[in-house]
C-alpha cells in the first residue's frame, strides 16, 4: 500500500493571510500522517501572476512537508488559458518562468504502489503556448510507457457533469482541450483523474474513468457544482489495482466563506484588500 495526501488550493500569501491557519492545520496533519508522497494540487497562492514574492512564499511555504513534496500549477499561481476567469492573468511564458524558478517544472511521474501517477498543467490545455505541445508530446509518452494503471492529477477538472459539454466555463477545462485530452485518456489505463479549483469534493465514475474532485484547504467553495465544500484534504491509498479515498478534516480546519471575506462584494478579488499578512509565517 502506498499513501498519498493531496492537499489543493491553499492560496497563500505574505501580504494576504487569510488563510494560512488553515494551511498550518493541514500541513501539520500531512506531515503527521507520514505520506509516501504530497500532491499539492495547484493554486499555492492568491496572486501569483502578478507577483513574485507569492509564488517564491508558497515555494518557502512547502518546504515545512516532510517528505517527497509534488506541486502543479494552478489558475491562481501562472494564470488561467483563454478566455479565462480573469482577462488581465492569461497564462503566459513569464508566468510559466516564474513558476519554474521556483518549482523546477509543472509536470512530472511518480510511479507507486502499482501505479504511475502522472501530473500535469491544466492551464496549459488550450492556451496555445509552445509549451502545450512540449507537455502533450511528455503526456503521450508517459501514457504509453506506463504498462499499469494510471492516475492523472490536473488542478482543473475536465467538465462539469458531462464530458460533451460545450460550453467555455472557468470552471473545467474548454471543450476542445478536453475532447482532445479524454481520447488520449480513452486510448490508455487512465482509471483516476484527480482535480481541484472548484473546492468541493465529489467522487463519479464517466465510463471507465474516476473523476475525483478534492475539498480546498483554504475556504469553502463560492458556487456549487453538486459537491460537498467542506475545507479537507484527501488522502489516497494505492494498493496494486485499487485506490481507496478518505476525506479528511482535521480539528482547527475552517470553511471560510469567501464572500464574506470579500465583504460581499466590496472587494472583486482577495489581491485587492487592504494587507493583512499570515501572523505567524514559519
Amino acid at each position: 500500500m502506498t499513501r498519498i495526501i493531496v492537499l489543493s488550493d491553499i492560496h497563500l500569501s505574505p501580504t494576504h493571510g487569510f488563510f494560512w491557519e488553515n494551511w498550518c492545520v493541514a500541513r501539520d496533519f500531512a506531515n503527521a500522517a507520514e505520506p509516501d508522497a504530497v500532491i499539492v494540487n495547484g493554486d499555492l497562492a492568491i496572486n501569483g501572476p502578478e507577483s513574485d514574492a507569492e509564488i517564491a512564499f508558497a515555494a518557502t511555504a512547502l518546504t515545512k512537508l516532510r517528505g517527497r513534496v509534488m506541486a502543479l500549477p494552478g489558475n491562481h499561481d501562472v494564470g488561467d488559458e483563454p478566455p479565462g476567469q480573469d482577462p488581465d492573468q492569461i497564462i503566459d511564458d513569464n508566468r510559466l518562468a516564474r513558476w519554474d524558478r521556483c518549482f523546477g517544472g509543472d509536470r512530472w511521474a511518480l510511479d507507486v504502489g502499482g501505479w504511475r501517477l502522472i501530473g500535469v498543467d491544466a492551464q496549459l490545455f488550450g492556451s496555445g503556448l509552445a509549451r502545450e505541445a512540449v507537455q502533450d508530446h511528455w503526456l503521450d509518452q508517459q501514457l504509453s510507457t506506463a504498462g499499469r494503471p494510471t492516475a492523472l492529477f490536473l488542478h482543473k477538472p475536465l467538465f462539469l457533469d458531462d464530458p460533451t459539454e460545450d460550453a467555455e466555463s472557468p470552471s473545467c477545462m474548454g471543450p476542445r482541450a478536453r475532447a482532445r485530452l479524454l481520447d488520449r485518456l480513452d486510448r490508455s489505463d487512465v482509471r483516476l483523474i484527480v482535480s481541484g479549483h472548484l473546492h468541493q469534493h465529489r467522487d463519479r465514475m464517466v465510463g471507465n474513468q474516476r473523476h475525483l474532485w478534492v475539498p480546498a484547504v483554504a475556504f469553502a467553495a463560492p458556487q456549487a457544482h453538486g459537491g460537498d465544500d467542506r475545507c479537507g484534504l484527501t488522502v489516497l491509498d494505492f494498493s496494486e489495482a485499487a485506490v481507496e479515498v478518505t476525506i479528511e478534516r482535521p480539528v482547527g480546519l475552517v470553511s471560510h466563506d469567501l464572500a464574506a471575506i470579500k465583504g460581499h462584494g466590496r472587494y472583486p478579488f482577495l489581491r485587492d484588500m487592504p494587507p493583512s499578512p499570515p501572523p505567524d509565517a514559519d
